[in-house]
C-alpha cells in the first residue's frame, strides 16, 4: 500500500519555525542541516497502525524534525505474511517525494519482522535504500539485517496473554553488540514503542544528539493542522466513498457547537483527509459517515494542542467486524475506548483508572496486564440495564489480542441529547484527563473515545519568547 500524507508542506514547516522558537531551541536538526535528515519510514505491528507512531511523530517535529520526512507504511495485518514488494515501492515514493537517498527505519512488533525480510532479502536493494534502523519488540537476530546499522528496544513483550516473559529480561538482542541494545522491562509491548524513553533513545541514534524535549509541545492555537486517514480496519485500507466531518464540540456537553461542521471532506481510495485547521485550546469531533447507510461513527479526542497528520479512524462498514458482536438497543449506549498505552486493571498502584459515567470499568477481570489491551468496548450485555464487571472480559473478546470488553451499561438518549463522561487517569501520574460525549442510541451510532498515550500534562501554548 502506497499513502503519501504529506500535505501542504509549506504551511507545516512554517508552524514548526514558530514552534521551535516559542520552546527557545534551535536543534541541529533545524539549524539549516535539513540535507543531512533523512525521511522516516515507520511500520507498524498486528492489529496496528500509524496510530502507534502518532505520538513519536509530533515529538520529532517539536524537536525541530521536518514533518514533510515522517512516514507510516500501513499494511493489512488480516492476512499472513509480510508485504515486502509493497514496501519497496513504498519507501521508493518516498526517496522520489522528498529527494533523498536513503531512509531511517523504525519497525514495532510483527513491523520488525518486515522490516527484517525486507533487509535481509536478496532480491531486494533494502540495504541500499535504509541507513539506520530502529527494531521496537520484535524480532531478534544475532547480525545486522542486511548490514544496517541497527538498535533494539525492548520492554516486557507481554503480548495477548503470553504473560510478563520478558520482564528484566535483558537476553533479548538484535545485532552483535549488547550495547545497541535498550531495555524497558517495565513497559508493556506498545507502550514500548509510544513511550518518550524510546523516544529519547530512538531520536539520539537517528540524529546523533539528545533530543531538547521528550514532551510533545503545544504550537500557538491558530496554528495547529490536522490530517490523516479513515479506514477500514484492520485491512488499512481507505474507506472510500465514506466523509469525515470536523465538528467543534462543547467540552462540558460533547454536543457539537453550530449547524455546519467546520470542514468536510470526502474519502476516496487512500483514506486521506484533510488537513485542516483547528484550535488547540478546544475539542473536537471527527464524524466518518459512512456510505452505506449513512450512519455516523463518531471519534471524539482530546485537544489537538500540536499539528498531527497522523490521526486514523479505524472503522468497519455496517454490520461487519466487531460490531457484529456488540449488543444494541435504542435505550444503550456503546463506546470504545482507545489507548496506545496499555490498559492495566490488576497492578494495584500502578493501576490506571478509566470511569465511564462514573464507574470505573478497569478491574483485575476486565483488564489484566497480561492482555495487553489498548481498546476498552463498553456494552451492556444482554441489554438488561444492568453494569456487571464481575463478568470479567466478555466473550469473544476474551479470544482477541490487544482488546477487552466489559459489561457497562450506559443510558442513551434519542440523538445523543445526553451526555456520557468518560475519564481517563494514567497510571504513575497524576494526568487525568476527561471527554464528555453524547450518549448516542448503539442502534444507529457508532462512537470512539481516543486519550492520548502519554502521561505529559496537557501543555497549552505559551509564548516562552
Amino acid at each position: 500500500m502506497r499513502v503519501s500524507i504529506r500535505q501542504a508542506a509549506a504551511a507545516v514547516l512554517a508552524v514548526l519555525a514558530v514552534s521551535i522558537a516559542s520552546i527557545g531551541v534551535t536543534p541541529a536538526a533545524a539549524e539549516g542541516a535539513s540535507s543531512e535528515l533523512l525521511p522516516i519510514v515507520f511500520v507498524h505491528g498486528q492489529s496496528g497502525s500509524a496510530q502507534q507512531f502518532e505520538t513519536q511523530a509530533m515529538r520529532f517535529t517539536s524537536n525541530g524534525y521536518p514533518d514533510d520526512l515522517l512516514f507510516s507504511f500501513e499494511y493489512d495485518t488480516s492476512q499472513p505474511g509480510s508485504p515486502l514488494a509493497d514496501l519497496d515501492a513504498f519507501i521508493d515514493d518516498v526517496l522520489d517525494e522528498t529527494g533523498a537517498d536513503e531512509v531511517y527505519a523504525i519497525g514495532h512488533s510483527r513491523g520488525t519482522f518486515v522490516w527484517t525480510g525486507y533487509l535481509s532479502d536478496p532480491g531486494l536493494d533494502g540495504p541500499d535504500k535504509v541507513a539506520k534502523y530502529v527494531n521496537v519488540e520484535g524480532v531478534a537476530l544475532p547480525a545486522l539485517p542486511g548490514g544496517v546499522p541497527t538498535i533494539g528496544i525492548w520492554g516486557e513483550w507481554n503480548t495477548a496473554g503470553s504473560g510478563y516473559n520478558r520482564r528484566g529480561d535483558t537476553n533479548a538482542q538484535i545485532g552483535p553488540d549488547p550495547a545497541d541494545n535498550f531495555y524497558f522491562g517495565g513497559k508493556s509491548h506498545t507502550e514500548t514503542m509510544t513511550s518518550p524513553e524510546a523516544f529519547d533513545v530512538m531520536y539520539e541514534y537517528l540524529v546523533g544528539e539528545t533530543p531538547a524535549t521528550t514532551d510533545v509541545v503545544a504550537e500557538p492555537p491558530g496554528q495547529v493542522s490536522i490530517s490523516g486517514r479513515a479506514v477500514l480496519f484492520p485491512e488499512n485500507l481507505g474507506y472510500s466513498g465514506a466523509s469525515v466531518e470536523v465538528w467543534r464540540v462543547d467540552p462540558s456537553t460533547g454536543h457539537r457547537i453550530g449547524q455546519r461542521p467546520q470542514a468536510s471532506f470526502a474519502v476516496g481510495d487512500s483514506g486521506e483527509f484533510g488537513p485542516v485547521k483547528v484550535n488547540g485550546t478546544k475539542h473536537y469531533e471527527l464524524a466518518l459517515v459512512r456510505p452505506e447507510d449513512g450512519s455516523v461513527h463518531h471519534f471524539y479526542f482530546e485537544p489537538f494542542t500540536r499539528s498531527d497528520h497522523f490521526v486514523r479512524l479505524n472503522a468497519a462498514r455496517p454490520g461487519t467486524g466487531l460490531e457484529v458482536l456488540t449488543p444494541k438497543s435504542d435505550e444503550s449506549t456503546n463506546l470504545v475506548v482507545v489507548r496506545q498505552r496499555e490498559l492495566w486493571g490488576d497492578q494495584g498502584a500502578s493501576t490506571d483508572v478509566l470511569t465511564v459515567g462514573g464507574t470505573n470499568v478497569l478491574t483485575p477481570l476486565t483488564s489484566p496486564r497480561a492482555s495487553s489491551n489498548l481498546a476498552l468496548f463498553a456494552q451492556d450485555d444482554g441489554l438488561d440495564g444492568v453494569t456487571s464487571l464481575e463478568k470479567g472480559v466478555l466473550f469473544p473478546f476474551n479470544l482477541i489480542g490487544f482488546i477487552t470488553a466489559a459489561d457497562v451499561a450506559t443510558d442513551a438518549s434519542a440523538g445523543g441529547a445526553g451526555t456520557v463522561e468518560v475519564t481517563e487517569t494514567a497510571r504513575g501520574s497524576a494526568r487525568t484527563a476527561t471527554l464528555n460525549v453524547p450518549n448516542w442510541p448503539s442502534t444507529t451510532d457508532r462512537m470512539t473515545v481516543q486519550f492520548r498515550d502519554t502521561d505529559q500534562a496537557r501543555e497549552l501554548f505559551t509564548d516562552r519568547g
